[in-house]
């Protein structure tokens, strides 16, 4: 479809699943049910990554490549999705311009909660990929640490990621997030989004040594896809750190590269370190 056929208040597909908790025997206990309840949780948190790959459903199911190769997303996770919880996905488009098309996002389960919202762009073209050089690699082997607020350096490059994902990984990913769009099949397939987003968690959970912690807005821009095979390098640094209500929160500028160039530049929020027995974003 031309993007002449797209005007403001149209709906993109909706998309349906059943959520998943991927993550409920990772290291990050957010994730487990009895210790998710001590933060006043009913349960283990689905992770914000998840959320963010159902959203990414009317778009690529609309946009396909063209969004995966310069897209934009801004998303953030007000309230938790619980493992079984039933999940509708909407995207509306809010403007139409030769620049670039806007669109609303939102999930919601079947009780009308609304859990996350976010925002999306389509640029007519492909913007200017930011230098490398502004996020420096970090090193490629660093002893984890315990996290603190004093370990969180402002500005001191986190260790260097690598990652080749391979088709059966994008495969299987695709199945237990309930995605079935067929540009994420077969050897060149392309990577699927939530899994280049979750390693904005690994780049900062595989050097510190954390408790419970939560992902809770993430800000994307696409400069060109990554597919099945692919090597990608993943540079970070904490940008910003901040206490709110009890919490500590980081945000980290991550940059990933495949050959050398920018494939996506990220700005991850998450708490590190969460106050118990209250409610708080997932």
């Amino acid at each position: 479809m031309s993007r002449t056929a797209y005007t403001p208040g149209m709906q993109l597909p909706s998309h349906t699943l059943t959520a998943h908790n991927d993550a409920a025997a990772s290291a990050n206990k957010i994730h487990d049910d009895t210790v998710a309840k001590h933060y006043g949780f009913r349960g283990g948190l689905v992770p914000g990554v998840s959320v963010y790959a159902y959203m990414t459903y009317p778009l690529v199911h609309s946009f396909g490549e063209a969004w995966l190769t310069r897209g934009t997303a801004q998303v953030q996770f007000a309230k938790p999705i619980y493992e079984g919880d039933h999940v509708t996905i909407t995207g509306t488009v809010n403007a139409v311009a030769e620049s670039e098309m806007r669109f609303t996002l939102a999930s919601a389960t079947a009780e009308g909660v609304v859990c996350g919202v976010g925002t999306a762009t389509l640029p007519a073209a492909v913007g200017t990929s930011p230098d490398p050089a502004e996020i420096p690699a970090g090193p490629r082997q660093a002893a984890r640490v315990p996290v603190s607020w004093e370990a969180v350096v402002v500005g001191q490059p986190l260790p260097l990621l690598t990652l080749a994902v391979s088709q059966q990984d994008n495969e299987e990913y695709c199945h237990t997030h309930a995605d079935d769009l067929a540009l994420y099949r077969g050897p060149k397939g392309f990577v699927h989004p939530g899994i280049v987003l979750r390693q904005c968690n690994r780049i900062f959970s595989e050097h510190f040594i954390l408790g419970p912690w939560i992902h809770v807005a993430s800000d994307m821009k696409t400069y060109h896809p990554c597919r099945v095979g692919e090597s990608l390098e993943i540079h970070g640094v904490p940008m910003q750190k901040f206490a709110k209500k009890g919490h500590e929160f980081v945000v980290l500028d991550i940059i990933m590269l495949t050959g050398g160039e920018v494939m996506q530049r990220v700005k991850h929020t998450c708490i590190f370190r969460p106050r118990q027995s209250q409610h708080t974003a997932s």
